[in-house]
């Protein structure tokens, strides 16, 4: 798997907005991502991006990329438990997610 540091940051073209929600409707979200071992990105079907930073740090989730979360309601929200899997599937560690920050892209021709 590529490694994600470097010029390939995945955040590069977003901002934080400051906008923040307890939890996303498990229905609209398309993709989540680890983006190191502190925050999950989260891409919703609509395109809206959002920015999930860790309570503490999750050792190997960026490195792996592999996990899964536990959910109530239909829902994913701050406080839910994710668990981080290594390459043959064993539990590594487990980690409580924070609140979801909502990303604005950056217009490409912005100089500021």
């Amino acid at each position: 798997s590529a490694d994600h540091k470097g010029s390939a940051d995945p955040l590069a073209g977003y901002e934080k907005t400051g906008e923040v929600v307890r939890c996303l409707p498990l229905t609209q979200v398309r993709d989540s991502d680890a983006i190191d071992d502190t925050a999950l990105l989260f891409e919703l079907r609509g395109g809206d991006m959002y920015l999930n930073e860790l309570r503490g740090q999750c050792i190997g989730l960026g490195r792996h990329d592999r996990y899964s979360y536990k959910t109530t309601q239909n829902q994913v929200c701050a406080g839910d438990i994710i668990t981080v899997a290594d390459s043959v599937g064993n539990s590594v560690v487990s980690c409580g997610l924070g609140e979801f920050e909502a990303l604005a892209e950056i217009p490409e021709d912005s100089e500021s």
